[in-house]
């Protein structure tokens, strides 16, 4: 018993020890060979041979906590299914709640759970018809203003004419050799009012898949030849996007047409 005592107060020391050095925990986590190796094949972008690294530390050592925040990032970022994204957040945080990133994995895991609310809602039947009719009565609005700026433009622009004239031109008759004097009219000119050329009609909008890079200001420029008009395709898809910067790779943008 007098042996056993001492040997204990040893395992308590050890242990106080470990919790107050968790910096320490987390640099021997990411010593293992398999945590090593997953996040080597995460700089490679092999996600699935990462996941399984990461998967295999777990089965050998359940206690460990840096497999859960890099299994987390590839679900999020990369793998995307965000309710494994917000189970090995919320997992992380059970084993190391005293971590000094503890804030920012509160902050991911709140940006999860709205993706995740908005890819459930945004892929309901009414709300893609209720965005879809947002569109076109956007698209519709659009089209009124600009008949209107076309209409008030051709009002302000009255078109100019020239009054037919006549001209004489000397005509000889095959059998006689008499001249006669024949009234030839000349042809009228007329100044088309301007804004009345005709244009191939164009598509009221286009779709646009969103790739790895993209950004509203470079969607803008590669469809209207101007970054500037990156407002337009937002104010398109605001039904779907919370901030000119909420872009995911996969997503489906409208491209509404514009006059140049």
């Amino acid at each position: 018993m007098n042996r056993f005592i001492p040997m204990l107060l040893v395992g308590v020391m050890t242990l106080a020890g470990c919790g107050k050095n968790s910096g320490s925990i987390e640099e021997r986590e990411e010593r293992d060979p398999n945590v090593l190796s997953g996040q080597q094949y995460m700089e490679q972008g092999n996600y699935d041979a990462a996941i399984q690294e990461f998967k295999t530390a777990l089965e050998q050592e359940p206690l460990m906590a840096r497999p859960h925040l890099d299994l987390a990032i590839i679900y999020q970022q990369h793998k995307i299914n965000y309710i494994h994204a917000i189970y090995h957040y919320d997992r992380y945080l059970e084993l190391r709640p005293n971590a000094e990133k503890a804030g920012f994995i509160e902050e991911q895991k709140l940006k999860v759970a709205q993706a995740l609310a908005n890819t459930l809602v945004n892929n309901s039947p009414e709300v893609k018809k209720v965005i879809q009719q947002r569109s076109t009565l956007i698209q519709q609005n659009n089209d009124l203003k600009r008949q209107l700026a076309d209409a008030l433009k051709k009002k302000s622009v009255a078109p100019v004419t020239t009054t037919p004239t006549t001209a004489s031109q000397t005509v000889t008759p095959k059998r006689n050799t008499e001249s006669v004097t024949q009234a030839v009219p000349k042809p009228t000119t007329s100044i088309v009012p301007a804004g009345t050329t005709q244009v191939p009609t164009k598509p009221k909008h286009q779709i646009y898949h969103v790739v790895g890079g993209d950004t509203l200001t470079k969607i803008a420029t590669k469809f209207y030849g101007d970054s500037g008009k990156w407002d337009i395709i937002y104010e398109a898809n605001k039904g779907m996007m919370r901030s000119p910067g909420d872009l995911r790779v996969g997503q489906t943008l409208v491209i509404p047409s514009i006059q140049n």
